[in-house]
């Protein structure tokens, strides 16, 4: 048996305070409930994923308060998962696990985060803190944009990468996000010029080039194969795994660009799909900065080391391109809601598996790579999933 996604639901990524996250969450979980054709007390386990830099909500997740408010009748089991923007894929393994030994027909998998009422200071020091080491990086002021700002300008330096290539990653980024609904900057397309002149965050990093925060929520219910086939309901249907840890301190890596991670856990999946990454018709590309969706390329074999700067730049990666990536737009083109931002690839994965993308739809997609990372892109956890079962 294997894993299937059957039910999704989302709210737009947006910064709104007065949305609360109890509203947001109830709204994707009984959404999602609803878009899987079955009835809350079939859910058997809530498996959530941990909302960052919001204590309470955690704890109110970690000690059940999910399937008592929602009154899930049927729930026997929960549990709250953190390791940062992969914490949705290992909410996905615990499902998996669950669902293989026969503890649940039905998993529920939510995540809410509200950063607009949290101190901007508050979440400038947490994001700082959270993924760099607080002895040997955090004491010199490096924040995360000034970590990924380091790591982007050896990048450029090793591999040739202009500005402006750089730049044009954004834009298609932006370019996705634009045409879809849920994302904070729908019907906001930007221009190379836009990118190269809005402030210096962090060199070479712009400021659209950095990730800004916002509130968001999504669910997905998900099964077994078996299961989902009975049901007659379009899916995503989970075809391999792998996995690989890169390090949690970035001055620390001996890979700075992931590359051998995206490479071995790409491998490693599509290995156990029996498939190539020339049959992908799209890769999810989750890296939060613009030069992880070059080094994934590269990782993936799609193109030599060096090389993806270039094919970003003519085009090739956005909508109409014929090397889609990254339909949902990223943090950079959708807005970034914490260790949930990760939730956002697999429900858009899921809508373009079953043909439901809108203006994103990526022609004939019927298998699509998602990589997602955590911390400061720690690891790699890459899964490939078709529109049917093997």
């Amino acid at each position: 048996m294997s894993l299937a996604i059957i039910g999704i639901a989302e709210v737009p990524t947006k910064r709104d305070p007065e949305r609360t996250r109890w509203d947001m969450l109830s709204d994707v979980c009984m959404g999602a409930i609803r878009d899987a054709g079955i009835d809350k007390d079939d859910i058997e386990a809530v498996i959530s994923v941990n909302p960052m830099a919001q204590a309470q909500m955690a704890l109110d997740m970690a000690l059940g308060r999910v399937p008592e408010v929602l009154g899930l009748k049927g729930c026997k089991d929960i549990c709250v998962l953190n390791s940062g923007g992969t914490s949705t894929t290992n909410c996905l393994r615990l499902a998996k696990y669950f669902i293989d030994n026969g503890q649940a027909k039905f998993v529920l998998i939510p995540h809410t985060t509200v950063q607009s009422d949290i101190p901007t200071e508050d979440l400038i020091n947490f994001f700082a803190t959270a993924p760099l080491d607080p002895q040997w990086e955090y004491p010199y002021g490096v924040t995360f944009n000034g970590a990924m700002g380091l790591i982007t300008n050896r990048y450029m330096h090793d591999t040739g990468a202009t500005a402006e290539q750089m730049a044009s990653v954004t834009v298609t980024l932006r370019g996705w996000g634009a045409l879809d609904p849920n994302s904070i900057f729908y019907g906001k397309p930007v221009t190379l010029e836009d990118v190269l002149e809005s402030r210096m965050i962090s060199t070479p990093l712009h400021a659209k080039e950095c990730n800004f925060l916002a509130d968001g929520a999504g669910a997905m219910v998900v099964t077994s194969h078996e299961i989902a086939q009975e049901l007659g309901r379009p899916a995503a249907y989970e075809l391999g795994h792998g996995v690989r840890f890169t390090g949690a301190t970035p001055v620390l890596r001996e890979d700075p660009y992931f590359i051998k991670a995206y490479r071995e856990s790409s491998q490693d999946a599509l290995t156990e799909a029996d498939l190539s990454i020339d049959d992908m018709d799209l890769r999810q590309i989750y890296g939060a900065y613009p030069f992880t969706q070059c080094s994934a390329l590269e990782g993936y074999g799609v193109c030599e080391f060096g090389e993806a700067a270039a094919i970003w730049a003519e085009g090739r990666c956005g909508p109409g391109g014929d090397l889609p990536c990254t339909s949902m737009g990223d943090a950079t083109g959708r807005g970034h809601t914490g260790s949930g931002v990760s939730m956002a690839f697999y429900l858009d994965t899921v809508r373009q598996l079953r043909g439901e993308a809108g203006e994103r739809q990526v022609s004939d997609c019927n298998h699509a790579l998602i990589t997602t990372s955590g911390g400061s892109v720690m690891n790699a956890c890459t899964t490939i999933f078709g529109s049917a079962p093997r």
